[in-house]
């Protein structure tokens, strides 16, 4: 099992040109190397990162303690990470530089073990059966993802999600439909300016206008798609005056469930990420008790609401506030706690999708993830940047290796 011989960490800059880190283990002549992403729109109870070149620091830190001492799994690694660090939050080592390490290691066990990565982090689970994740693609960036000075839409993400589960068709099917969009867009005036996850930006204040764009598109596009949309509402929340609020625009709770419904049923979208602030509990029951009555098939999806908390998940899936998770590794800061939450959403009955965040570097490990664990979904942003067309591209290669080995038998 591997010792860590060795361990190498750099400053880079990620997809927004902000600083995070790259971390590499050697253990004799095999490395393992990761690089994390950083969230703009983040939950208050995700684990804390800590600046740059302090995670450098804490990356000797944690080599001193490491001396000498070999980890023969995940567990054992990420349980001795977290006892290093000592917090529920990770404040002190940071969960940049944990999951660094987590990641970095994961990557060295899987090739002292001669196995694929996914197949390391399938056996990390309790629960998973490899299978590919829908690919959820974020086409029109609005929110905190768009600079404000270009009047962005007030939802943060409005998605399409090819109706296939091959990785290789799905990626077919989006470029086809941003090629069909650019013609939409065009006598607009717009399709040439983007947000931090390479989508484009459509200026206006209604939050129905990216899904009618997005509709208006699919008429004419060469495949089956569906929509969904991430509201990021804790963004939206005024908490001062109770109130939703982008720009001139202001909605109370109910005012706001009520777009909720009427956008979902005449777009029939499949899913509806963080559609209230993380502490409105009482509006996720609402929307919820709604989806009973109309027997809707809708995913609510919780983002800033669970955090990839296993605790958060457990407490949300008790009061019935919604029937998915975002799992996004560094919200955590370990491979094992990111798969126990998401091995826990899975015993709730829950749809799970793997995420990136707005902040991404060419690091490919949460493809691997989303197959490993036989997530519902992937969520990588737009493949007309290369820090989330690298996601889906592992994905395929995926896919292909496994029908060169299904030839060989």
């Amino acid at each position: 099992m591997p010792k860590i011989s060795a361990a190498k960490g750099i400053i880079i800059n990620d997809s927004r040109g902000e600083k995070t880190i790259e971390v590499a283990l050697l253990s004799g002549d095999i490395e393992g190397k990761a690089s994390i992403p950083s969230g703009k729109s983040r939950g208050k109870m995700e684990a804390k990162t800590v600046p740059v070149e302090r995670a450098l620091e804490n990356l000797d830190r944690f080599m001193r303690a490491a001396s000498g001492r070999t980890f023969d799994s995940m567990r054992e690694i990420d349980n001795f990470l977290i006892e290093l660090d000592g917090t529920e939050d990770k404040r002190n080592l940071g969960a940049n530089l944990t999951l660094a390490v987590s990641i970095a290691f994961s990557r060295l066990l899987s090739k002292e073990k001669g196995i694929p990565l996914h197949e390391l982090l399938r056996n990390e689970s309790a629960v998973a059966a490899p299978s590919f994740p829908r690919l959820f693609i974020n086409i029109i960036n609005g929110g905190l993802h768009v600079n404000a000075s270009l009047n962005p839409l007030p939802f943060q993400e409005q998605l399409i999600i090819p109706k296939t589960s091959s990785p290789e068709g799905a990626l077919k099917s989006a470029f086809s439909f941003i090629e069909s969009l650019k013609g939409v867009l065009s006598p607009r005036g717009e399709g040439d300016r983007f947000g931090d996850e390479g989508g484009f930006v459509v200026s206006g204040l209604n939050p129905e206008l990216g899904l009618e764009l997005l509709d208006e598109t699919r008429r004419i596009h060469d495949g089956e798609v569906d929509f969904g949309i991430d509201a990021a509402s804790s963004s939206l929340w005024n908490g001062k005056d109770k109130v939703y609020e982008w720009r001139e625009s202001r909605w109370n709770g109910d005012e706001l469930l009520e777009v909720y419904k009427w956008i979902s049923e005449r777009y029939n979208l499949l899913s509806i990420e963080d559609p209230f602030d993380e502490e409105r509990e009482e509006e996720w029951r609402k929307l919820m008790r709604w989806l009973g009555e109309k027997n809707s098939g809708l995913w609510v999806i919780g983002d800033d609401l669970t955090v990839t908390s296993a605790k958060k998940i457990r407490e949300m899936a008790k009061v019935g506030a919604a029937n998915g998770v975002i799992i996004k590794p560094n919200q955590r800061g370990t491979v094992s706690e990111t798969i126990a939450a998401a091995d826990l959403a899975r015993q709730f009955g829950w749809k799970v999708i793997v995420s990136h965040r707005s902040g991404e570097t060419d690091d490919d490990f949460i493809a691997d993830l989303a197959y490993g664990i036989g997530a519902d979904g992937l969520k990588a942003g737009s493949p007309l940047q290369q820090e989330r067309l690298v996601k889906y591209k592992r994905l395929i290669q995926i896919e292909k290796s496994l029908k060169n080995e299904s030839k060989l038998e």
